[in-house]
């Protein structure tokens, strides 16, 4: 079980590696290449979330994790301000703490192998793939 959590965080931290050194590349001329690193993993990390939910949802297993809001008329904006405290706020903090703060992606950088942005586009079509193949699917097959 250990050796899994361990193999897990490896993963991770490869993941962010392979974006971070990846955006460098493309961004490294700015001094403002994190946000393009930190914005789209967090975001694709609560795409994550909200697949998982989206599967337990199917099998009848409901959990409201959402913030309710009433403040603005309408929904519209109400149900924004739910999402990204629900699902990008928490990911971008954290992930904050794990690979920026104390500039620790430095020593990632030199830890795990860059892998020419191919780890993470795997990431990013996985994510977004397995977010969006099942709604086709139910409402193509289904």
């Amino acid at each position: 079980m250990q050796q899994q959590i361990i193999e897990m965080k490896d993963l991770y931290y490869k993941i962010w590696v392979d974006a971070i050194v990846y955006e460098k590349t493309k961004h490294g001329h700015l001094r403002n290449w994190k946000p393009y690193t930190l914005v789209p993993i967090s975001i694709l990390q609560g795409v994550n979330l909200l697949t998982i939910f989206f599967w337990l949802s199917t099998f009848n297993v409901k959990i409201d994790i959402f913030i309710d809001f009433d403040i603005f008329p309408g929904k519209m904006i109400d149900g924004f301000i739910s999402g990204f405290l629900t699902l990008f706020l928490p990911f971008l903090v954290l992930n904050y703490i794990l690979v920026f703060r104390a500039e620790k992606y430095n020593t990632l950088v030199e830890k795990y192998t860059y892998r020419n942005g191919n780890l993470y586009f795997i990431y990013f079509l996985t994510s977004i793939g397995s977010f969006i193949l099942p709604i086709l699917f139910m409402k193509y097959i289904i």
